[in-house]
């Protein structure tokens, strides 16, 4: 939780709340581990009381009273005075002498193992009787208090030691578990090497190692003894140091659920008269070890997440802090994960054990800071969680910072990682990371020194090993270089040695199968004081060969977009002049044509610089009738535009064999069916015969032609039929519409009226915007049409061709 900048009055306050939480802490983790260490030696000193109770029919208070005077009596601990006294009721060591002990360095075989220490057996000749340790009972009332406090195996193995058995000489303990193959798996170890951990891991049931042996024959094995000349180590080899060793079953009643090894480097002698005492160590350290190490149901459970050796040995060697948490369900059933144990803290989580605490306990700042719920939703999710948090108390110092963390699934827990927010690791690794995302290396060089100085991705990018130590020669750096550009690097480093501040260039660099790769150099030239010559030269190299290909690729596009538009230019222009020498705009009326008025407009369309096949005609024939034509060919460019001229002067030629609209449509379908052209058309074309008033018209896929009479246009009746090209079989009819004079006759073609903005293609709002322009002359009525329907179609041409009848001539006036 970040602090508000500028309030300091605030910040102090919470400074303040953080020093006392923090004093608190340390408090009750003092007052805890105080408490763990008492109740070790409570149940002891509780059975004295209760046995002084007893004896001296006094009070429990005035029977501790008198345990306190012994000890103070005697200066010695409490719990020695009460272990003592305990002892007393049951000396194992009276009954040590009557163990039937093999000689040192018989290895017992399963088929050979001695009687437990309970059986009925005859007492051994005076001179192998041995001589009793002292103390065995109390020290073994002290193990038992301590052992009920463990709570891992590792815990175990070491309270094992250290409480009960380095007296004796012990220097290392291995708890083994006996898994359901008959395998033994070592979970708990102390004063043995993790690399011998390690190696024996799991042990098959088939080899011949007393810990093995012990376990599956239910007898102490003990092994070779270097004291008694002559004899050898066994094959099977050693996995606890000292100078003998031996091999203790863990039974649960009567069942045996693992093994103990001990090694020793006292006496043999000493070693064999505490057996009894081993033994009922044994059997107290496999209740407590099943309720550590083992499932509910007394078998061999699953060991601490992350227990291999070699694996620890893995996180002790990491700078960053390491802990590997396994989870604490709710319930014996598997319920919700409630909290986190610590498996293992490797060196750098800091001092102080903390194997078998849970999370909430040893980082309580996690919990106020919300942090700890994230962490368990990783343990419980399986999704790695990464955050940061500023209420974190660290166990050695106390002290908070602002710390980044990082939750991985592990096992049935998590793997928890730290580092210090802002701190110089973190600022070098996040800069590492942009240098590599932006392609950056840096350089540096000084007078006197071997070579260049280059960052580990200046390395990767000149193509040198990253992993290189120490400086590069000049030499190596430049023959990275293209042999082109070695030139332009030896002339920008002379200018640099001889004063230019600074310098840019662009190399190629690398042979590699993707090619060579362009570098951008720039450099910086420190000078003395005096202005000579540069002492120190450093830059950076950046990787602009993505950028350098993309430009190269942008040059060409560009290059081709130009040829392209030049060529598209060129074809517009050659297309336009086509089509103006086909399609002159007729201008004022035509003597021939009976003295009809008469106009025509071509509209290209209004985005792409293309024509396309719209065409119209206006012809006077022979007979006196006029042609009137419209249509459209498919397609755009070069190649509609000689369509469209093949069939307009194909219609022209047609029409002057007097033969009608239908039959010149027919002759023009077999025409392009029979060429297999590649283009289709709509047309209409019809004959208006001035002198009759009538228009005998045809349409091929088109819509009709309009007749706009006394300031109302309608739209003559007729058939569309197909457009050319489409089908031979077609056949086409003519349709005749009588006229009045000062009529007005208006063909167009589709552009006109299909448009992508919403133009529907019916011809009402033509015909509207034809009876608004009433009787204005025919050139200003079809500039009013084309304005009125939007202008050129953006997208398509479109033509507009219209004849006016010559008015009714009226009488002068006064006749």
């Amino acid at each position: 939780m970040s602090e508000p900048a500028g309030d300091s009055s605030g910040t102090s306050v919470r400074t303040g709340e953080t020093a006392v939480l923090r004093e608190a802490v340390d408090r009750l983790r003092a007052e805890a581990d105080g408490l763990r260490r008492a109740m070790r030696s409570r149940g002891v000193i509780e059975q004295a009381k209760g046995m002084l109770t007893e004896r001296l029919g006094c009070t429990p208070d005035e029977a501790f009273g008198h345990l306190v005077q012994l000890s103070q009596d005697t200066n010695r601990k409490l719990a020695d005075i009460a272990a003592g006294l305990v002892g007393i009721a049951a000396p194992l060591e009276d009954t040590a002498a009557d163990e039937d002990i093999p000689a040192p360095g018989h290895v017992t075989a399963p088929d050979a193992v001695p009687r437990r220490p309970h059986d009925p057996r005859p007492a051994p000749p005076a001179a192998a009787r041995l001589t009793p340790v002292p103390g065995l009972a109390a020290r073994y009332h002290l193990a038992a208090s301590a052992l009920a406090g463990a709570e891992t195996p590792e815990e175990l193995a070491r309270l094992l030691h250290e409480v009960a058995l380095a007296p004796l000489g012990v220097l290392a303990v291995v708890l083994g578990l006996l898994e359901p193959d008959g395998a033994l798996a070592l979970v708990g170890s102390h004063g043995v090497e993790p690399r011998r951990i390690s190696q024996w891991r799991r042990i098959p049931p088939e080899t011949g190692v007393p810990l093995v042996a012990a376990a599956h024959g239910g007898g102490m094995v003990w092994e070779f003894d270097p004291d008694r000349p002559g004899e050898r180590p066994p094959d099977t080899g050693r996995i606890v140091p000292g100078r003998i060793a031996c091999a203790v079953p863990l039974r649960r009643g009567d069942r045996i659920v693992g093994a103990m090894s001990l090694g020793w480097e006292g006496r043999a002698d000493r070693a064999r008269a505490a057996s009894r005492y081993v033994d009922a160590l044994a059997n107290l350290a496999a209740g407590h070890l099943l309720r550590v190490g083992a499932a509910g149901d007394g078998g061999p459970g699953l060991e601490v997440p992350g227990g291999e050796y070699w694996f620890r040995a893995v996180l002790d060697a990491m700078y960053a802090p390491v802990l590997v948490l396994s989870a604490v369900h709710r319930g014996v059933d598997g319920g919700p994960i409630t909290d986190l144990r610590v498996g293992y803290a490797n060196a750098a989580a800091g001092p102080g054990p903390a194997e078998g605490r849970r999370l909430s306990e040893l980082h309580p700042g996690l919990v106020a800071s919300g942090v700890f719920e994230r962490i368990l939703g990783a343990a419980a999710d399986g999704v790695p969680y990464e955050g940061c948090t500023t209420d974190f108390t660290r166990p050695d110092t106390g002290s908070a910072a602002t710390l980044s963390l990082r939750a991985v699934p592990f096992l049935d827990g998590v793997l928890l990682t730290w580092r210090h927010r802002g701190g110089t690791a973190e600022r070098a690794a996040r800069l590492g990371e942009a240098h590599r995302l932006a392609g950056l290396g840096g350089f540096w060089w000084s007078a006197g020194s071997p070579g260049l100085e280059l960052s580990e991705e200046a390395l990767r990018m000149l193509g040198l090993d990253p992993g290189r130590a120490g400086p590069t020669a000049p030499a190596d750096a430049l023959a990275c270089v293209a042999p082109a550009d070695r030139p332009a690097v030896r002339l920008l480093a002379r200018r640099l040695l001889a004063g230019q501040r600074n310098a840019t260039l662009e190399v190629a660099v690398g042979t590699t199968g993707a090619g060579p790769r362009t570098v951008r150099v720039t450099a910086e030239a420190l000078t003395a004081p005096a202005g000579g010559p540069a002492r120190t030269v450093r830059g950076v190299l950046q990787d602009v060969t993505s950028w350098h290909r993309t430009e190269q690729a942008l040059t060409v596009a560009r290059a081709r977009l130009a040829e392209q538009r030049r060529r598209a230019g060129a074809e517009h222009r050659m297309t336009r002049a086509l089509q103006s020498a086909l399609m002159p705009t007729p201008t004022g009326p035509d003597p021939a044509a009976s003295g009809l008025d008469h106009a025509a407009r071509y509209l290209p369309a209004g985005e792409q610089p293309r024509v396309g096949g719209d065409w119209y005609d206006l012809l006077p024939l022979p007979d006196g009738t006029v042609l009137l034509a419209v249509g459209d060919v498919s397609g755009h460019g070069v190649a509609a535009a000689v369509g469209m001229a093949e069939l307009r002067h194909a219609l022209r030629a047609l029409c002057y064999t007097g033969a009608g609209p239908a039959a010149v449509l027919g002759r023009l379908n077999t025409m392009l069916c029979h060429q297999g052209s590649r283009h289709i058309a709509s047309v209409l074309c019809g004959l208006l015969d001035p002198a009759a008033r009538a228009l005998v018209w045809s349409a091929a896929g088109h819509p009709p032609p309009a007749v706009l009479r006394a300031g109302t246009a309608t739209l003559a009746q007729g058939p569309a039929g197909t457009v050319l090209g489409a089908d031979r079989a077609t056949a086409y009819r003519d349709s005749e519409v009588a006229l009045r004079r000062g009529d007005t006759v208006l063909l167009w073609t589709d552009g006109l009226l299909n448009r992508r903005e919403g133009g529907s293609g019916r011809p009402e709002p033509l015909l509207r915007a034809a009876e608004e322009c009433g009787a204005t002359a025919l050139a200003d009525c079809l500039d009013h049409i084309a304005a009125g329907l939007g202008g050129p179609n953006p997208a398509d041409d479109s033509c507009l061709l219209a004849v006016r009848l010559p008015p009714a001539v009226e009488p002068p006036p006064g006749r």
